[in-house]
């Protein structure tokens, strides 16, 4: 799998991207009509249980952010200068559209002053059970609040991982898969609902981490040329029939274990049909647009219902607007500010960089 060329590179992240539309959709629905599907007699019971595991396309991005990052960067980010990269590429990938998503709720949010500045600073979900009265208009927003964490631990962590040994490499993502299904950790957003009393005041982004970590070591196997004799599409398909079995909190180690196997496959398996579908153009696009999809589904949802009812029929346009907003805002504002914070500080950006 491992490239010299960051045209290469991006080959094999295609299939990646498009992931991350089913992921996000995954996500929007269990927010905004999964527990509507639930309590409708007519349905069949696995798609409820499936549509009620959403949540774990959270999981699934941050194992791919880990993933993609380790693919990206890897040996390209030692230098102060290739810090600075890192760190320009990632803010301007990052915050323009999540500055957006979150002043799109000023008008169906109460403020409550300087409880509101943290999460302008992507530091609103560090301080565990709210003890500082810190909030979050947007609440899809505490995930870019752990990746922004993780962003940070990214450099050392990459670094780190270079220079272990492979059956280290694994033994680390053993011991995080168990951390998983042992505290169900991948299943946290806030600290009210945990395992164990002393996840209460653990920062969220720490014990989300090792989801992060977990897919580093997954790519940096993977780039050692290590292959899996596991088709793609039958770790998708391991990852669905799971998902649709299911609705125990655990589901989310099965979650973070399918996500790593699906990952790596789809890495791999580039020239597979199932990876090729994957590559095509339009899915493609969708994966590129699926970060505006998943962090403007809350203002869409607010305003359909405020301005449209809430009808279920009304409420269910959401979907249709956020698919075609999402790829309005890529191709209008998230790529053209993408652009434009780079070129303020002549960065060109490496094919690789373009995509992820």
């Amino acid at each position: 799998m491992k490239s010299t060329s960051g045209e290469g590179e991006a080959h094999l992240i295609k299939p990646l991207t498009s992931i991350r539309f089913f992921a996000a959709m995954a996500v929007v629905i269990f927010h905004s009509g999964a527990s509507f599907v639930s309590v409708n007699r007519h349905m069949p019971s696995f798609v409820k249980i499936l549509l009620l595991n959403g949540y774990v396309g959270v999981t699934f991005f941050f194992v791919l952010s880990g993933f993609i990052l380790q693919l990206t960067y890897r040996g390209r980010i030692r230098t102060t200068d290739q810090i600075k990269r890192f760190s320009v590429a990632r803010f301007a990938r990052l915050y323009p559209v999540y500055f957006l998503a979150i002043i799109a709720m000023w008008p169906f949010t109460t403020m409550a002053g300087l409880g509101d500045v943290p999460q302008f600073l992507l530091l609103h979900w560090w301080i565990p059970n709210g003890a500082l009265g810190w909030t979050d208009w947007n609440m899809p927003s505490w995930t870019l609040s752990v990746e922004f964490f993780f962003y940070l631990c990214f450099p050392l962590i990459s670094r780190w991982a270079v220079v272990i040994g492979t059956r280290w490499l694994a033994i680390i993502i053993f011991i995080g898969l168990s951390f998983d299904a042992i505290t169900a950790a991948s299943a946290v957003v806030g600290n009210d609902k945990v395992m164990f009393s002393w996840m209460h005041w653990t920062p969220v982004p720490l014990l989300r981490l090792p989801e992060f970590v977990i897919g580093i070591c997954a790519a940096e196997i993977s780039l050692r040329g290590n292959r899996l004799p596991i088709p793609s599409w039958i770790a998708a398909l391991a990852l669905v029939v799971g998902l649709s079995l299911s609705g125990s909190p655990r589901i989310a180690a099965f979650a973070t274990a399918t996500a790593v196997l699906l990952i790596s496959c789809v890495a791999r398996d580039g020239g597979s049909r199932f990876a090729r579908a994957l590559s095509s153009r339009w899915l493609v696009v969708l994966g590129g647009a699926s970060y505006s999809l998943y962090l403007m589904q809350q203002p869409v949802h607010f305003a359909i219902e405020r301005w449209l009812g809430t009808e279920k029929a009304v409420v269910a346009l959401q979907y249709p607007v956020l698919i075609i907003g999402s790829l309005i805002l890529f191709f209008w504002y998230e790529e053209p500010m993408r652009e434009w914070i780079r070129k303020r500080i002549g960065m060109r950006p490496s094919v690789i960089e373009e995509v992820t």
